[in-house]
């Protein structure tokens, strides 16, 4: 387990409040802050991501699939991911066996799942009302990890 991490998860819709509030909460991340561990499949997880990139602060990212099949995506930059990487303010985590994995609904969930075993501490930006961020939200609860918000009508 990662106790000193702090997982990010967001809903794949959420309040531009919320998107704003997230932008703001990663530009204040940087190499000295707490490492943030996530999956970053939703649009504002990426736009995290890529913040958080950007500024040089630590990560645990949790693939979907194996660790080879990070370099398939199209919607990461690759350049900054490798950087981070060679820099050491990246690793690449995979609950999934060497082997090619597609990733898929199902994979994300067992990430998902993965990230909630490593980190006691979760940052959910928003969860859509009976979405699965919620329930991951609830999961999370029950399993005693403390849960934080932005907040927001």
């Amino acid at each position: 387990m990662q106790p000193q991490s702090l997982a990010f998860f967001c809903s794949n819709a959420c309040p531009g409040d919320i998107i704003l509030q997230a932008q703001d909460w990663a530009n204040a991340r940087n190499p000295n802050t707490t490492p943030i561990i996530g999956g970053f499949h939703t649009p504002l997880e990426r736009e995290v991501l890529r913040i958080l990139l950007r500024n040089a602060a630590p990560l645990l990212y949790v693939l979907s699939s194996s660790t080879d099949k990070w370099k398939n995506r199209r919607d990461i930059d690759h350049a900054a991911i490798t950087r981070a990487i060679q820099n050491g303010n990246l690793t690449l985590i995979t609950p999934f066996e060497a082997k090619p994995t597609p990733a898929t609904a199902q994979t994300a969930a067992k990430c998902n799942d993965h990230i909630l075993s490593q980190t006691n501490t979760i940052l959910i930006a928003h969860a859509s009302q009976t979405g699965k961020t919620e329930q991951l939200a609830r999961t999370a609860r029950a399993q005693g990890k403390t849960l934080y918000t932005f907040p927001s009508p």
